[in-house]
């Protein structure tokens, strides 16, 4: 895939995103864009989990589907119960259960189940609550960063997919603003003039590169009550 310029776009497909994230490992994607970035993130993990790797999901959106992960098995007549099992999905319904879920337990876990492979679905959902405070959700915000890129470099791939927010009061929006930045690539779903789906390479940051897995170890408790568990 050819390098993104600043102020272009290159278009892909979704088949092209999955192949990139696959290999080499030790990444940090962020898929954004229209409201079907779940149903690709779905695809792309059941594809994933069809070759009998394991996935870590935190869901901060609400947006895990048992169901298309089901119709993906049936399409391609695959054991629908296989692939569910190797899916692992954590919920966080504020930032500071997010903060727990991905600084705390993420690394951790993914070691306990043999995985280097972790999805995060709606990281900034919980921080645009107005209960929480610019300052508290930016200084949670670049620890959540830190522990992405600290997984990163023991050869975790983590694929982010965000809704496009645009939130009041307008200081909020410079989080995701601040996370794309922070990532190695960036790709936006759109929606063409004939009405359907377009995949885009908007970003890439020109010192992205995979690093080799360091073996660790880690503990799997967290707090908040955030718990990574199998989707049943």
């Amino acid at each position: 895939m050819p390098s993104v310029q600043p102020g272009s776009l290159v278009h892909c497909s979704p088949h092209g995103l999955a192949q990139a994230f696959a290999e080499p490992r030790g990444k940090v994607y962020l898929l954004y864009g229209d409201r079907l970035i779940f149903n690709l993130s779905h695809r792309i993990g059941a594809s994933i989990a069809g070759q009998g790797t394991p996935i870590a999901l935190v869901d901060g959106a609400n947006r895990f589907d048992v169901h298309a992960i089901v119709r993906y098995a049936q399409e391609r007549r695959l054991n629908p119960d296989a692939l569910l099992d190797r899916l692992f999905v954590s919920r966080g319904f504020t930032c500071y259960q997010m903060e727990a879920a991905v600084v705390e337990r993420l690394p951790g876990f993914l070691t306990q189940i043999g995985s280097r492979t972790a999805f995060i679905y709606g990281l900034l959902d919980t921080f645009y609550d107005d209960q929480a405070s610019l300052r508290d959700v930016r200084a949670i915000l670049k620890r959540v960063v830190s522990a992405l890129n600290a997984m990163k470099e023991e050869g975790i791939s983590i694929l982010l997919t965000c809704s496009d927010w645009k939130v009041q009061p307008d200081e909020r929006n410079q989080l995701f603003a601040e996370l794309k930045r922070s990532v190695d690539r960036v790709y936006r779903l759109g929606i063409s003039d004939e009405n359907t789906p377009q995949l885009f390479l908007e970003r890439e940051r020109r010192d992205a590169t995979a690093s080799r897995p360091v073996k660790r170890g880690g503990s799997a408790d967290g707090k908040n009550c955030t718990n990574v568990h199998k989707h049943h």
